[in-house]
């Protein structure tokens, strides 16, 4: 009887230690599914959902070509090279000489907010920190129209139908008034809030300007991944934010819903430089 004992103690050990070998090597069905912590990062088991790429309109990195542009996404192409804040220390960090005119940093090729060079005959971009606004007043027309989603209707989100107007068009081109040294931003703001139009934007230092995210509830990729709303002045579309770029007399500014990233709208989209 006692040897009988024997063999069934030492043959509980063997099951015992069978048992805890299954567990620890990592094919107990209790760690199926979790998320094993180790020091140094975190690894997901493969039983977890795989996690969808970025959206090409989550970026507002600049273009690494000079492409006249306004916001869309500013977001398409709303894929980052490199994390904002390092970009932003990046920034924080250059060295630009004082002076009149446009700095551009050799390096980059671009000016401390990432803007291309302005095309020859076009206005420079004013920052809205050395804005000097007189009670000169002025006038100038300003427009607001999203006749593209007119074309394209079925891309447009379907709780975004009523918002469309039946000829597209938001705000009637008509003749404003602004101030001596008032910036585009500024005027659409001033005139929305007037008309009781729905403006929503978003303040980017990284790029020196407000950015549009939305005029009369329609915003970018409500008709597509590569809609949002563009700003041309005297028929071209400028490639830095709506904030630094100051008013003339007479200026003409339209702004535009675009579908496609500006193709159907005249003009071209570079992400980034505000919006």
């Amino acid at each position: 009887m006692k040897r009988h004992k024997h063999k069934i103690l030492f043959g509980a050990l063997i099951i015992a230690i069978l048992a805890l070998v299954f567990w620890y090597g990592g094919d107990a069905p209790g760690l199926r599914g979790w998320i094993s912590q180790t020091n140094d990062h975190t690894v997901v088991t493969k039983n977890d959902a795989p996690v969808p790429p970025a959206s090409p309109m989550a970026s507002k990195e600049p273009a690494a070509t000079p492409v006249p542009t306004e916001s869309v996404v500013i977001a398409a192409a709303k894929a980052k090279t490199e994390p904002e804040e390092q970009r932003q220390s990046e920034n924080d960090g250059q060295k630009y000489p004082e002076g009149n005119g446009m700095i551009i940093d050799d390096s980059t090729g671009k000016d401390r907010y990432f803007t291309d060079p302005v095309p020859e005959g076009k206005p420079l971009p004013v920052e809205p920190q050395d804005q000097s606004i007189t009670n000169q007043e002025y006038t100038c027309f300003l427009s607001v129209r999203c006749d593209t989603i007119l074309n394209n209707m079925t891309w447009l989100d379907p709780e975004k139908i009523e918002m469309v107007p039946a000829d597209g068009v938001i705000f009637a081109e008509r003749e404003v008034s602004f101030y001596e040294g008032e910036s585009v931003f500024q005027v659409l703001l001033r005139e929305m809030k007037q008309n009781k139009i729905h403006m929503e934007y978003e303040n980017t230092p990284i790029y020196n300007s407000a950015y549009i995210e939305g005029i009369a509830n329609l915003y970018e990729f409500d008709c597509g991944e590569l809609s949002g709303w563009m700003y041309k002045v005297n028929g071209w579309f400028p490639n830095y934010g709506c904030s630094r770029y100051q008013l003339q007399s007479g200026d003409r500014i339209e702004w535009v819903y675009t579908c496609d990233l500006g193709a159907d709208v005249g003009g071209s989209y570079s992400a980034g430089n505000g919006g």
